[in-house]
């Protein structure tokens, strides 16, 4: 009766091991999948303030990732066209620089990460530049095995 007892003893003493240790493995594995996803957004917002194309390149899937631009009439949005990636990195880089003064207010907030079987992302950012404030959402994918903006949209905050 008493090796009987040690071993279901044994055993649930296993079973909440492994549990514990796959738990945390998980974990972990979501921790570091949000670290990544950060870094990526993180790349984003320093590429746009300072206009480092490197860091945009690093950020976007600068093939195929596109925007959606507001089409304005009348200072009215109508729609949204659909703008490449690959064109706005070199446009948001070749911008001029901000000045010192303008840097120091920039901010980023990271409001939300959702994370997909480690395969996918949505982001929602609050990014202040100069005197705008834009709202992003931001979808991701793994790409390669790194993280890549695939999709954004925005909105400034009034």
């Amino acid at each position: 009766m008493i090796d009987f007892k040690i071993k279901v003893m044994i055993k649930n003493s296993l079973i909440i091991f492994l549990l514990f240790f796959s738990f945390s493995t998980f974990s972990q594995d979501k921790k570091n999948e949000v670290d990544l996803i950060k870094t990526t957004i993180e790349n984003y917002y320093n590429g746009y303030i300072n206009r480092d194309f490197m860091l945009l390149e690093k950020a976007f899937d600068h093939q195929n990732g596109t925007m959606k631009v507001p089409i304005l009439k009348d200072e009215k949005i109508i729609g949204f066209q659909n703008h490449f990636f690959k064109d706005l990195i070199k446009k948001w880089s070749s911008r001029e620089k901000l000045s010192d003064d303008v840097l120091k207010k920039c901010a980023l907030t990271i409001l939300n990460i959702d994370i997909v079987e480690q395969k996918m992302a949505s982001a929602k950012i609050n990014m202040k530049v100069d005197t705008i404030t834009y709202i992003d959402i931001l979808s991701l994918q793994k790409i390669a095995g790194d993280w890549k903006i695939t999709n954004k949209t925005f909105v400034i905050k009034e």
